[in-house]
């Protein structure tokens, strides 16, 4: 098992780990972005984020990728900040999102680049389970939080049906993924999960109050999709051919679609929101605020182990 597993993981790593040109798997990433639908209204993770937002809040949302929910989520608020690490999907993401009231800014640190309590809201829609040292996100996250405030998080369910994960099935079903593998293209995520040692995530209820700690008391939970969410992301990580606009579209509204359906136990994704309790300390450690500018960002100096850029 553990050399099928290794076969199957070395025949899926992303191309720059297999000695092919590095741009390979940006053009890559970069039609994936592209070929995202960008349907009329919300219908899955973000139409529940929005609803549970406050209106005309001052919104973090971590993890935008290309803009996919932000351009639902700035309807509702005021102000958007919206960050990722990756330089390939921010400037879709702003081509996307045409809103005077959002800013995209390229992140990748350990302290979030604002001052405390600047934002009503947070959101994170599945990007938990890809951060290493979660706790000290979620300190930061309460730090950045005004007392009161609201956050939202969405992640993959530790349910009966989180075997259909594709990020861990170079690990758990070997043979199936080697076939899948050989016989459809995996896309770049499902390639670079698998390539990897570090298992994707699934959390319960349980775990992500246990992560949240006195900081946060839980107010909301939706448990949706389930096997055909499962379904149709398989067929959007193995699509039967080149991916095209199409088959992107058709496996994301039928995502969506059972997205809208409360499978409780038996779902494949999780959301909840916590609010900010107004006598917690986020850190023991408080962290002054000096000469933030007026969208609250934090000015860079020679010193700071994180980069901030905004998306050209």
């Amino acid at each position: 098992m553990a050399r099928r597993w290794r076969q199957a993981r070395a025949a899926n790593e992303p191309q720059a780990q297999r000695g092919c040109p590095p741009d390979a798997d940006v053009a890559e990433k970069r039609e994936f972005y592209e070929r995202m639908p960008s349907l009329p209204i919300p219908l899955d993770r973000g139409r529940i984020a929005k609803r549970w937002m406050p209106e005309g809040c001052r919104l973090l949302d971590i993890g935008c990728g290309a803009g996919y929910h932000v351009r639902h989520l700035a309807r509702k608020a005021a102000k958007v900040v919206a960050i990722d690490v990756d330089p390939v999907a921010l400037p879709i993401a702003r081509r996307r999102v045409r809103s005077s009231r959002t800013t995209f800014l390229r992140y990748d640190g350990d302290r979030l680049p604002f001052a405390d309590a600047s934002f009503d809201a947070v959101s994170m829609l599945d990007v938990l389970e890809h951060v290493k040292d979660r706790e000290a996100l979620v300190a930061e996250i309460a730090r950045v939080l005004r007392p009161g405030g609201i956050w939202i998080v969405s992640v993959p369910y530790r349910g009966p049906v989180r075997w259909l994960s594709p990020e861990n099935m170079a690990r758990d079903f070997p043979p199936l993924f080697a076939l899948l593998s050989r016989l459809l293209p995996a896309q770049f995520w499902v390639r670079g999960h698998n390539a990897t040692d570090a298992r994707h995530e699934h959390f319960d209820c349980r775990e992500l109050k246990s992560l949240a700690g006195t900081c946060f008391k839980a107010e909301r939970t939706a448990r949706r999709g389930s096997l055909v969410y499962g379904i149709a992301y398989l067929g959007l990580c193995f699509p039967l051919r080149r991916l095209t606009r199409l088959w992107a579209s058709a496996c994301f509204t039928l995502m969506a679609l059972d997205y809208q359906i409360p499978y409780g136990p038996a779902a494949y994704n999780l959301i909840m929101q916590f609010r900010r309790q107004i006598s917690a300390i986020a850190t023991e450690e408080h962290f002054p605020a000096p000469d933030f500018d007026q969208d609250g960002l934090l000015p860079l100096s020679a010193g700071d182990s994180w980069s901030l850029q905004r998306a050209a």
